[in-house]
């Protein structure tokens, strides 16, 4: 068995995974996604069997393929122009083929694609946490100014944001905006309607929070930690990329984490990050969950979470191991202090993108 990882090797989370299977003595693969170099193209194969290799990486039963950040096709640019969207529709399409493909083959996936695709959009979500019983803030997804105002105006405090983050940057500046949560009141509405339809956005009736909670599912396995923020802000994840948050475990209660079990029962993930808010009297309330959310950080802030370890076992362990199984199993595998710690990671830390954060900007 091996692991496949859909990622560029330099993505912030793949070399330090890549780092600690290799040191654990597992076979590991990357594979960027489609594109016209040798590394990166990809054949399907049917004959007596089906065969798939994606680049020189031949996809094997008994696999896991860990879908991480595979990177949109890019097709040869040396096709002609007049046949350049040709191509690009060819190379999206089979890309596309590839990704639901691995559904198929008799292979664990990480997370399916069609499930990521599926539970990537908001309203599914929220739709779903409220089907498995988490409590959901009133909220509005709308581009419509007349449904935006008349939600404002309900008489609760309002939040507004994106349903994707967005970063802005200024052509030759350090400088850059990215999309974040911020309070919404009435006098902050445009005086011009159609400025509210410039963009679709999500308002919710704020809850007045005490701290915030990551919770990192691996299977049937719930992971929470409690993120507390002296600054107060509304969106942690800016503080967070200062070292501003503390981050400590915290128990999960129980209705929370049967909810969430069945939450990845029916929309089909076995992994993801999700978001909750704590209100004074210590009720969950849902936010969001990434299917692909980053968790790297979570042990850079508390380094006893050992998530690293944890998510590794996860991998290369039979679907359905229990947390008891995943966290006899973790100390196969180096922590990412190790990772940071010793020199032999440092050709796998010198090749990570400059820039990168182990803190995510992700809804």
């Amino acid at each position: 068995m091996k692991v496949i990882v859909l990622a560029h090797d330099r993505d912030n989370h793949t070399a330090p995974i890549r780092w600690a299977l290799q040191q654990a003595g597992r076979q590991v693969e990357c594979w960027p996604g489609l594109a016209s170099t040798p590394e990166q193209q990809a054949s399907i194969s049917f004959g007596d069997e089906i065969r798939l290799s994606l680049g020189p990486v031949s996809v094997n039963a008994g696999d896991v393929v860990w879908v991480r950040r595979p990177q949109a096709a890019k097709h040869n640019p040396n096709v002609s122009p007049a046949d350049k969207s040709f191509a690009e529709g060819e190379y999206r399409w089979f890309s596309l083929s590839l990704l639901y493909m691995l559904e198929t083959l008799p292979i664990r996936v990480v997370n399916p694609y069609s499930s990521s695709r599926f539970i990537n959009n908001k309203a599914v979500q929220l739709v779903l946490a409220r089907n498995c019983g988490m409590d959901v803030p009133h909220t509005l997804m709308t581009n419509s100014p007349k449904a935006v105002k008349d939600f404002v105006h309900d008489g609760h405090r309002t939040i507004c944001k994106s349903f994707f983050p967005h970063i802005w940057t200024r052509e030759g500046s350090k400088n850059l905006a990215v999309t974040e949560t911020f309070e919404i009141t009435a006098a902050m509405l445009p005086g011009n309607d159609e400025v509210l339809t410039y963009a679709p956005a999500i308002y919710q009736e704020m809850v007045v929070k005490t701290f915030d909670v990551r919770t990192v599912l691996l299977g049937t396995n719930v992971y929470s930690y409690a993120l507390r923020n002296p600054n107060g802000s509304l969106d942690w994840r800016q503080d967070a990329g200062q070292g501003i948050v503390q981050v400590e475990p915290i128990e999960t209660p129980a209705a929370v984490e049967r909810g969430l079990v069945d939450f990845a029962k029916q929309s089909g993930i076995s992994y993801g990050s999700f978001d909750f808010a704590i209100d004074d009297q210590n009720k969950w309330w849902y936010l969001e969950v990434n299917e692909g959310g980053q968790f790297l950080w979570l042990d850079q802030f508390y380094a006893d979470a050992h998530l690293q370890e944890k998510f590794l076992a996860f991998l290369v362990s039979p679907e359905g191991a229990t947390k008891a199984q995943l966290e006899a199993m973790q100390d196969e595998f180096p922590s990412w202090k190790n990772y940071v710690d010793e020199p032999s990671s440092k050709l796998y830390r010198e090749h990570v993108e400059e820039g990168a954060t182990f803190v995510s900007v992700e809804p």
